[in-house]
């Protein structure tokens, strides 16, 4: 089974763990995002939705939202969560975004990029997307090894999916020409913060 088919398989339940302590965590990952009104975010593995209420709400009616997802299915759930004209949904993969280059004031990838096949290909497509001086998140708000041990549970084509130490996700940053790096690996929270060079 592909990681496409997968994530379609599961869109329908995916939410059923959705607490208010999640919320906490998720309104975290926007305030380290630094979002700000009238910014334009690419949400990268939207998956259903998650962030985009948390979003909208920082970037308000002049900011704009696109949110990427490689399933239909988690797509699907999303859109229904808009609400708000400000927000445009693509399917597409993360090593090939379908965006201009340099767009972006915020590139935010939460709960995705354990899965990514090529990791540094999937970087520096976030990065091509970003303005100068604008700002990568990647975050997991249930944590690293959680997000790992779930992975390993589930097994199937996620099964090897994992969450870098901090060490390793800092190294692939700088790899691809990221700077001011800034790690958060808290045992119920993960989130890696770099900026692209003006």
């Amino acid at each position: 089974m592909s990681r496409r088919r997968f994530f379609d398989r599961h869109a329908p339940a995916w939410d059923s763990e959705e607490t208010a302590r999640r919320e906490v965590d998720l309104q975290r990952v926007v305030d380290e995002a630094d979002l700000r009104q009238g910014d334009c975010v690419l949400d990268v593995g939207t998956g259903t939705g998650v962030l985009l209420s948390h979003i909208l709400r920082r970037i308000g009616p002049e900011g704009r939202l696109l949110a990427v997802d490689i399933s239909r299915a988690m797509l699907s759930q999303a859109r229904r969560k808009a609400g708000r004209r400000n927000v445009v949904f693509v399917e597409a993969d993360v090593h090939h975004l379908c965006t201009r280059e340099a767009r972006f004031d915020r590139v935010i990838c939460n709960a995705a990029f354990p899965h990514f096949e090529d990791r540094e290909l999937g970087l520096r497509e976030m990065v091509r997307a970003l303005r100068p001086a604008g700002i990568l998140v990647i975050s997991h708000p249930i944590g690293r090894e959680a997000v790992n041990a779930r992975h390993r549970e589930a097994g199937g084509p996620v099964g090897e999916d994992r969450v870098p130490p901090p060490l390793a996700m800092s190294q692939l940053l700088s790899q691809v020409g990221l700077q001011d790096i800034a790690i958060i690996d808290q045992p119920e929270f993960y989130l890696a913060r770099a900026q692209r060079p003006t």
